[in-house]
């Protein structure tokens, strides 16, 4: 059984990422005594709890419904004050924006212009809803950002931002910390916000903080490709980008103008921002920390909580409470220790008796009961088991060696020259992308093989190993005969990559999911900016995958539209921003697929 520590209404697992406001843990909620699911948990530090943060933490609560339940900020967000002031959302798999930079420098391994446009992309969009919501942030910075192992940005303190906000004159430590975040835009939120994703941005091309104070414009002309592992200085789009965001020459005066001149930089420069690109980085950066988390994941989820349960803490405490009555005494000393000693002798007898007539009984009354024929079953479903880890095996070194051709292609597209032969090389890339998700669908499958293999042999030996009482002997229980192994095909769905596959397949559901409500489909603007076959309508065929709760989870592209227009990205964006209900089964809401959905993007003149 895993060890965790209770923080208010959750048990804290592991500790993903530590920064100058805390800690982010992954913590357990538990239903009774067993695995309910999993959250992220915010913890603070001594230094912010000491600076009224307690007092003030309530207010996140009042921020929470203005975000509006979108993505880009974390889904579900709970709050709750006490002694540990505490915030927790839903559980996404990845690590902090920091820790990216960290470990792509410590790893050196090149973190290309796309990548980082990819990146600034998704946080720009969470501070253009702030924004439109009334909204600032006020300390952005990487460690406000959460990358997902599937390359998608969320801004998870927005709930919470403007409080720290507040108490960073208390906080002196995490301010210092900041500082290079929070030089701009004195009194101007939209220009504060600005320039700390301008320092986000020089941070992820030059893998340096941008220096506090100084003269910026020659840190800038200075500046060098270091994340790509390049000597060559900052693309004179970017770098006049970043000039704007950072010098407070010519500013942005809204955030449409900023969105405009960000989608010039994108699409103008021959870039490919996209999180496909994004999530086969995650994929070769944080490998092993993504396998260690899935294979904790499956232990917690097996873990007995009786011992978290208000139960389980009762007992714990009364016997505290009877270790220290035992203690007291003063005089009473050598009465207590005789009576200590009386009753652990009385004990010892009765614990030796109990082991006799169990002894005694066991051979009295059972015996082991060797079934041929179960036997035969047993040696059988060994055989299949086998066969099932070698089909496993012959997955995971496909997947590997996926993996590394992906890895190449990047390579590839970062030193093209021409637009052309970048085309063709993404080409490769969303091709690559398509090929391990069916990897990926194939390795949970044969997961879910082998798991209930080992399920069925462990039922069988149990069966094989069972005492048969003296009387009549009652028929053996039907076992299910073993089948040959069956081509690997994928489970029904997959919705939490970290889950146990046995756990993953989705039963068939008396209602599948449904859309309530589609939020708005906007137009790629790259395809806008392309001109690219305006005079013909385009559609995107998907499904989503819907929580017990209504929120969606993961969203599957039937069939697309060819080309990195934007098209897919879009009809996905719009599809995770709409509201469902969720299936049913049982009369109860359960996990479940929609139906196809079709988007359709009209002609343009």
């Amino acid at each position: 059984m895993g060890t965790y520590t209770r923080v208010g209404s959750y048990l804290l697992a592991s500790e993903l990422a530590s920064d100058p406001f805390g800690a982010i843990h992954r913590a357990v909620v538990i239903a009774g005594s067993s695995f309910d699911r999993h959250v992220l948990i915010r913890t603070y530090s001594e230094e912010l709890f000491q600076a009224g943060l307690n007092t003030r933490l309530a207010e996140a609560g009042r921020v929470v419904p203005l975000l509006g339940g979108a993505r880009i900020f974390g889904m579900g967000y709970r709050i709750e004050s006490g002694k540990t002031p505490h915030v927790a959302w839903d559980y996404v798999p990845g690590r902090s924006l920091a820790q990216l930079i960290e470990k792509a420098k410590q790893e050196q391994i090149p973190f290309g212009v796309d990548h980082a446009l990819t990146v600034i992309q998704g946080v720009a969009q969470g501070i253009m809803q702030m924004q439109a919501k009334g909204l600032s942030h006020g300390v952005l910075s990487p460690h406000s950002v959460w990358v997902s192992f599937e390359g998608a940005t969320q801004i998870v303190d927005a709930p919470f931002a403007q409080v720290i906000k507040s108490l960073l004159a208390k906080a002196p430590q995490a301010k210092q910390k900041l500082a290079s975040y929070l030089q701009g835009g004195d009194g101007d939120s939209i220009q504060q916000d600005l320039f700390a994703l301008g320092a986000i941005l020089y941070e992820l091309l030059t893998f340096e903080r941008l220096p506090v104070g100084g003269d910026l414009q020659a840190v800038l002309d200075q500046a060098t490709l270091k994340a790509a592992q390049e000597e060559a200085p900052l693309p004179a789009e970017i770098r006049a980008f970043l000039g704007r965001l950072l010098l407070g020459r010519q500013p942005f005066a809204t955030m449409e103008a900023f969105s405009t001149e960000l989608e010039r930089v994108l699409y103008d420069g021959e870039y490919s921002p996209t999180t496909f690109n994004m999530a086969f980085f995650m994929h070769t950066l944080f490998r092993e920390e993504n396998d260690r988390d899935a294979t904790a994941m499956k232990a917690e989820l097996a873990d007995n909580y009786l011992a978290y349960t208000a139960a389980g803490e009762a007992m714990r405490s009364g016997a505290t409470r009877i270790e220290n009555a035992e203690g007291q005494g003063g005089g009473e000393e050598p009465k207590v220790e005789a009576a200590l000693m009386k009753t652990a002798g009385l004990l010892i007898g009765a614990l030796l008796l109990a082991g006799v007539l169990l002894g005694v009984g066991y051979m009295a009354f059972g015996r082991r009961r060797e079934d041929p024929a179960i036997q035969k079953q047993l040696e059988e479903l060994q055989k299949l088991k086998q066969q099932f880890e070698q089909q496993k095996a012959d997955l995971d070194a496909k997947a590997l060696a996926e993996a590394e051709k992906t890895t190449h292609l990047q390579k590839q597209l970062s030193e093209a020259k021409s637009s052309e032969e970048k085309g063709r090389l993404q080409k490769q890339l969303e091709d690559a992308q398509l090929r391990k998700q069916e990897l990926d669908r194939q390795q949970k499958a044969a997961e879910q093989r082998l798991a209930e293999q080992k399920l069925k042999e462990q039922r069988l030996a149990g069966s094989k190993n069972a005492p048969e009482p003296r009387t009549a002997a009652a028929p053996a229980p039907a076992t299910e005969s073993p089948k040959p192994p069956e081509p690997v095909a994928p489970p029904v769905a997959t919705p939490r990559a970290s889950a146990p596959a046995e756990l993953q397949t989705v039963l068939p559901a008396a209602e599948p999911a449904r859309m309530v409500s589609q939020a708005p489909l906007n137009f790629p603007q790259r395809a806008i900016l392309a001109r690219w076959e305006m005079d013909q309508e385009h559609s995107v065929r998907l499904k989503v995958f819907v929580g017990e709760q209504g929120q969606p989870l993961k969203v599957t592209i039937i069939e697309g539209v060819e080309g990195s227009y934007g098209f897919n990205e879009a009809a996905s964006d719009a599809a995770n921003k709409s509201s469902f209900n969720p299936a049913i089964r049982d009369g109860k809401p359960v996990r479940g697929w929609t139906p196809e959905i079709i988007y359709r993007f009209p002609k343009r003149r």
